[in-house]
């Protein structure tokens, strides 16, 4: 059974596909992202198609020859009808990416996931949330979406616990229980468990500090690997990379913050800092990044395009950026991170 390495949620924005593609090839071949579009009530059926056109393309430009998923999980009934008419099975026979669909989901947008799994025979992504306590019947609703597809198509398992922070305390007991319940419904080929543990927004952070937060979702995965359950070994990890699991569930929307943040991540801990937007800024932008540069954890302008990235700009090279290049350059530094700390040792 081949198990992905690292699963991260990324969104199917401009700025995640380009930390995707800056990640180095050898990595980039272990790392199988689930981009997820974001929902759009209320848009008109055009304008939606276009902007789902737009999006997906900016997810099969960088997919390459690589392994990756497409979901859209957050899609109303009218926004799924549009969905399934602008990816019909067709779109998806020469790009890389798989469907994933959940139960739960709109009648449209599964039907439009099972076709295409049942199409080319690559795989079906389920993709159950659990964002609080387990219940039991929700393993009937997974079995009768399993019941829909030949059993001949590989089935990909993603136990999404969506945010993570320290507050929720039996993340890792209620993931358990809902394994125990789902792991024996079928012959999963992988079993992926995803979870966001970065914080939300702040605006109370302050300009000029380094704010620490515990890396929430990573601790939940060492504890999950306590349970002593006999298909432990079988499990991917899988996170939201340096954006709150809450970023992919929301619209788009117009205007940028008058702020922004630089994100770094290291063993244990997010590291934040808060900077002005716009180019009269940029002492004080250099200033954050020389913040983040100098932690004790830093590892160096070597260790991936976003350290080195956050090297120049506090040494007072390029430009100020905006909050696309922040966010890319958050991106590529935790996902290179994460997927060498995951890695056979020989491979770090």
């Amino acid at each position: 059974m081949s198990v992905p390495l690292y699963v991260p949620v990324l969104p199917a924005r401009q700025h995640a596909a380009a930390a995707y593609r800056t990640l180095h090839p050898e990595l980039r071949t272990r790392v199988a992202p689930l981009w997820t579009l974001h929902p759009h009530p209320g848009m008109l059926p055009k304008p939606l198609a276009d902007r789902i056109d737009r999006d997906t393309r900016y997810v099969t430009a960088v997919q390459g020859h690589g392994s990756g998923w497409l979901d859209a999980p957050y899609v109303d009934r009218e926004e799924a009808e549009v969905l399934a008419t602008a990816l019909p099975p067709e779109w998806w026979d020469c790009r890389n990416v798989r469907p994933v669909t959940g139960p739960g989901r709109p009648e449209a947008q599964q039907s439009l996931a099972l076709a295409v799994a049942r199409q080319s025979e690559a795989g079906l992504g389920v993709r159950v949330p659990l964002p609080g306590e387990w219940h039991d019947p929700a393993a009937a609703d997974v079995a009768a979406l399993l019941d829909r597809l030949p059993t001949h198509v590989p089935v990909h398992l993603f136990l999404d616990l969506a945010t993570v922070l320290p507050d929720r305390t039996d993340a890792a007991k209620e993931a358990l229980r809902a394994l125990d319940a789902l792991v024996v419904l079928t012959s999963w080929r992988t079993i992926s468990i995803l979870a966001g543990g970065f914080p939300p927004p702040d605006t109370d952070l302050w300009q000029g500090r380094v704010r620490e937060e515990p890396r929430s979702d990573w601790d939940v995965w060492h504890e999950i690997h306590h349970g002593e359950r006999p298909y432990l070994p079988r499990l991917g990890y899988g996170d939201y990379g340096t954006h709150p699991a809450a970023y992919v569930s929301v619209p788009v929307t117009g205007g940028a913050a008058p702020w922004g943040l630089l994100r770094y991540t290291t063993e244990r801990s997010y590291h934040l800092v808060k900077i002005p937007f716009g180019k009269r800024h940029d002492t004080a932008n250099r200033a954050a990044a020389r913040l983040l540069t100098t932690l004790s954890d830093f590892r160096g302008r070597d260790a991936s395009a976003g350290e080195r990235w956050l090297c120049l700009r506090a040494e007072g090279e390029g430009t100020v950026g905006n909050h696309a290049v922040w966010d890319e350059k958050s991106q590529v530094q935790h996902m290179t991170y994460v997927a060498r700390s995951i890695s056979p040792a020989a491979d770090r």
